[in-house]
């Protein structure tokens, strides 16, 4: 084969080169298709659609919302997530914005079922999981999408598990011609003014940020691109390498997150684990309690000192580094064989930086008034019995040692190869093969280890570990920076996935069908695939034994496969054409036949219709979907997890009665005195179950398309999602209050409160106040919405106006954790806001874009609907008294503005701004359980969004 002599031709040397090394370096099987380049001419027929069936008539059987690549553009996406998780099918999940607790990368929610109900593909294809078993959409890169097709609706019966809600899918732009290289800044701005936090931060006499911000949690990126036919066009090729690093933003950077707002969201709150030390005095003898804290002098005073300031050191935007690279190269040896390959590779680095690791209520052991460590305690807090034993707890922050870091680097690669083709005129055949595999490394920096905290406070005592300098918490200032690095360790977490799947499909006409179609026969699929996943993760020792003091509990290994092996079927079946005012009307039915390994056999099925009435078009369609269990939901180790929220017996005045605070297994002697979490986290007992099943669910979509004028089309859709059998775990606050409301057994048996009451303290899951929260089979979700698109296009101003309008608004989003035991439990989150809902119940994206000549404008607004303060029992919330004030959350609107324009023939210039007006997030106290900050997730964190890229096409 010689390729043709054309400027391109080091592009397309390159992307070969790329290609066959990017399959043979890494060793792998070559791996499965399940977009062909035939389906990829017909995309909008098949993959949108759930169907490999290559016949139009099938388009819109199930409602697709579609975003084209210029939507990436004016919006200055640089990252997949930033644009789509905007959408209103998809919940507003960003992780650069998440820091304590973030998933650590990117993924995709539709419908808010969670990730790991959303099949996720590129070209038709599956991506490996990532270090948390969901899907890491990081390798795919923004400035290569060609348009992101969003399918409500299960499609288990086309592609298997994990279809729950439905499926985006990413579509590359495979067939590039030329060489594109773009290069993009990025930054936020903001004016900080906000006087509500401010008064609050000057009560506390913390320090803030004033005035504008200048440009920072800044952001560059560099994309190239090549592509070119060869082999005088029977063959094609497409290369790509980018490259993208943001800066940190940290929430000291912004008045209204330079503190953490208490539970009340009315003043700056904090950690009792504070700089100086605090301490909690305890004498069973006695039965003496005394909180204390250091004089200047050295003397004790009988009050815990001023809360600890952790908000402004952790990270707003979390930093991260990346280079993607891969190829597409398809070749046609003849039209019965046309072999393809595509790679994708992914280096990420980030990080995720929180307060100071510290001595968290660390018990020493049994002291007496004569130990010189204690000084003048006893004297200066009146000790009931000087002669007995007490017990010290003491909350010391490690501010001389810095924050806990942890620095993750991750490689993940995915090659998929087949080859497709015709059999006869008729039918045609695609087999092919996927194996992907993600690497993930982490480490963890200035955590303490529980035992060195103990030794160092005691002084260093014969038999402690080696190394160990005094670290002196007795005396005011006495710490060292020395002391404090002794205590501290390093935890190392290593995380392997790996998915091969085989896949095998022959399609065409069966070459018969109605009488009453008009000559069109019926179209069918059979297929067969098989599917491997593998999942491995494991920890230092300290890590894996639970020694680090602000881990949250033992970090356990994980190893474990699933397999699949799967029969599959489709028929579309043409029942009318031009029968009176029905210019057509179809019916396309699926089934699926899958026998895990594990978890046995399953049956998924499909019954869709499309009925062509001219200006009107009908579609609808049932799906029974499934989720086979996850590696980590069989196998994961059962240890201590911390949870947030609160604890209704914890505090002065508790919210629960003697009798409900009984009913949680506290002692009636120990109301009014169970101290509460300052932080509003507290212990769980989590875990996986080798015994799961898979989670069934039954989806229905009916839908209208309306085109009642050239170049509009409106599109208004019903979905309805019923899952059962849902795996995951009742939930420690569902637990812990409906205990308490209803003294229910099955619940009250899984709160276990520690010697003083609480539900925090301690690691040994055996004394620890914690809630029993285990994975199994139960629970129950029910969706239900109605989605609208709306499309008009028209020239005015000697231009092209194009108009868009995407919105989505819930008639129910019901969760129903404890079905057939407590009823009282279920609660729905459409439109509310709580501590474990956030959902407004009209979301939408407006678009207005002008293109003329050689520049565009674009205006986009973004809505966010109003949402009452509900709790999950009905009653208005009350907790967060900022929140209560206000009723809820306030609608939120977000305008932004982009522009285009080419210089000369090649340079094109891309500039715009985001949330124009620097609209703040909403404000809620520490009740409403923030994801970050004190705002909600989902809104615009950092103020103004500037971007601009400049492009060179060749």
């Amino acid at each position: 084969m010689t390729l043709k002599t054309t400027k391109l031709r080091d592009a397309i040397k390159f992307a070969l080169v790329v290609g066959a090394a990017s399959a043979m370096s890494t060793g792998a099987a070559i791996a499965q298709d399940e977009g062909t380049e035939d389906e990829a001419a017909t995309l909008d027929a098949i993959v949108v659609t759930g169907t490999r069936i290559q016949s139009q008539t099938v388009t819109a059987s199930s409602p697709v919302v579609e975003i084209n690549r210029d939507e990436f553009q004016f919006a200055g996406a640089t990252r997949v997530d930033d644009l789509v998780n905007q959408y209103p099918q998809l919940s507003t999940y960003f992780d650069s914005f998440a820091n304590n607790g973030s998933t650590g990368y990117p993924t995709i929610d539709l419908r808010g079922l969670g990730p790991q109900r959303t099949l996720t593909l590129v070209n038709g294809n599956r991506l490996p999981p990532g270090a948390a078993e969901v899907r890491d959409i990081s390798m795919i890169p923004a400035s290569l999408v060609s348009r992101v097709d969003i399918l409500t609706g299960g499609a288990s019966a086309v592609y298997g598990s994990d279809a729950i809600a439905g499926v985006v899918n990413f579509v590359l732009d495979t067939e590039f011609e030329g060489v594109s290289i773009t290069a993009g800044y990025s930054a936020y701005q903001h004016k900080n003014d906000n006087a509500y936090m401010q008064g609050r931060l000057d009560a506390r006499n913390f320090d803030y940020p004033t005035g504008n911000s200048g440009f920072d949690g800044v952001s560059k990126n560099v994309d190239i691109a090549m592509g070119s036919t060869f082999a005088d066009g029977a063959g094609h090729a497409t290369a790509w390498l980018t490259y993208r690093k943001n800066d940190p933003l940290f929430q000291g950077e912004r008045d209204y997150s330079s503190c953490a707002l208490n539970a009340a969201g009315t003043a700056c709150g904090g950690s009792a684990t504070n700089a100086a030390g605090n301490f909690y005095i305890y004498q069973p003898s006695s039965g003496f309690v005394s909180l204390g804290s250091l004089n200047p002098d050295g003397s004790w005073a009988g009050t815990w000192g001023a809360p600890y300031n952790y908000a402004p050191i952790n990270y707003y935007q979390r930093p991260d580094e990346r280079y993607t690279f891969g190829t597409s190269i398809k070749y046609e040896i003849n039209e019965h064989f046309r072999p393809y390959l595509e790679t994708m590779f992914v280096n990420k680095g980030d990080s995720s930086q929180i307060a100071e690791s510290g001595a968290f209520f660390t018990a020493l052991p049994p002291l007496t008034c004569d130990n010189a460590l204690v000084g003048s305690l006893c004297a200066d807090l009146g000790v009931t019995d000087p002669t007995d034993d007490f017990i010290v707890y003491v909350l010391k922050r490690n501010v001389e040692g810095g924050p806990r870091i942890r620095i993750d680097e991750t490689n993940s690669f995915r090659v998929v190869a087949g080859l497709e083709g015709s059999i006869n005129d008729n039918w045609s055949y695609n087999a092919s093969v996927l194996h992907a595999q993600t690497r993930d490394d982490s480490q963890g920096l200035n955590d303490f280890l529980n035992q060195r905290i103990v030794d160092g406070i005691l002084g260093c005592p014969a038999g402690s570990f080696a190394g160990c300098i005094p670290y002196n918490v007795w005396q005011p200032n006495s710490v060292t920076p020395e002391a404090a690095a002794a205590l501290a360790g390093t935890s190392i977490y290593e995380t392997a996935t790996r998915l091969t799947s085989f896949n095998a499909y022959a399609t065409g006409d069966v070459g018969f069908g109605f009488p009453s179609a008009g000559g069109e026969n019926i179209q069918l699929v059979v297929g067969t695939e098989w599917r491997e996943e593998s999942y491995d993760f494991n920890a230092d020792s300290d890590s894996q034994a639970g020694n680090f003091a602000g881990a949250g509990g033992p970090a356990s290994p994980v190893s474990g496969s699933t397999k699949v092996t799967e029969l599959f079927l489709e028929t579309i079946i043409p029942v009318l054409t031009d029968a009176g005012f029905v210019n057509s009307l179809s019916f396309d039915v699926g089934y699926r036949y899958s026998d895990y390994d594990l978890s046995g056999a399953a049956d998924t099925y499909k019954l869709g219709f499309n009925a062509d009435l001219g200006m009107v078009r009908v579609r609808g369609g049932y799906n029974r979907a499934i989720r086979a269990p996850g590696i980590n939901e069989l196998f994961s180790t059962q240890s201590i997890a911390l949870w947030s929220g609160s604890d209704p017996c914890a505090g002065p005045t508790p919210s629960f009665t003697v009798a409900q605070c009984e009913n949680t297994g506290l002692d009636a002697s120990r109301y009014g005195l169970v101290a509460d979490n300052p932080a509003g986290q507290y212990n769980q007992f989590v875990g996986g179950n080798p015994n799961l099943k898979p989670e069934q669910a039954d989806t229905y979509t009916l839908g209208v398309v309306i085109t009642p004028m050239d170049n509009l089309q409106i599109a208004i859709d019903y979905y309805d999602i019923f899952l059962e059998d849902a795996i995951g775990t009742v939930g420690a606050s569902t637990i812990l209050n409906f205990c308490g409301i209803t003294g229910d057994p099955f619940l009250c048996d899984r709160v276990q409160r520690s010697n003083l009451g609480d539900v925090w303290r301690g690691n040994d899951p055996a004394t620890a106040g914690l809630i029993v929260n285990l994975t199994d089979n139960f629970g129950e979700r029910s969706f239900r919405g109605i989605d609208l698109g709306v499309n008009y296009r028209f020239d005015a101003l000697g231009g092209r106006f194009s108009t868009s309008l995407q919105g989505t608004y819930l008639l129910e989003q019901e969760f129903a954790p404890l079905p057939g035991v407590n009823e009282d439990a279920t609660y729905d989150c459409a439109g509310t806001v709580n501590p474990n809902c956030q959902s407004p119940d009209w979301r939408s994206i407006t678009n207005v874009r002008y293109a003329r000549d050689w520049y565009t404008v674009n205006l986009r607004w973004r809505h966010y609907g109003s949402m009452d303060y509900t709790l999950t029992s009905g009653a208005p919330g009350t907790g967060d008294t900022l929140t209560a004030a206000n009723g809820g959350i306030d609608a939120y609107n977000y305008f932004d503005l982009s522009a285009s324009a080419y210089i000369g023939e090649y340079a094109e210039i891309t500039v715009g701004v985001n949330n124009i007006a620097d609209k703040e997030p909403p404000l809620v106290g520490g009740a409403l359980a923030p994801l970050n900050g004190n705002s909600l997730g989902g809104y615009d964190q950092a103020g103004r969004y500037f971007f601009t890229s400049v492009s060179f096409k060749f």
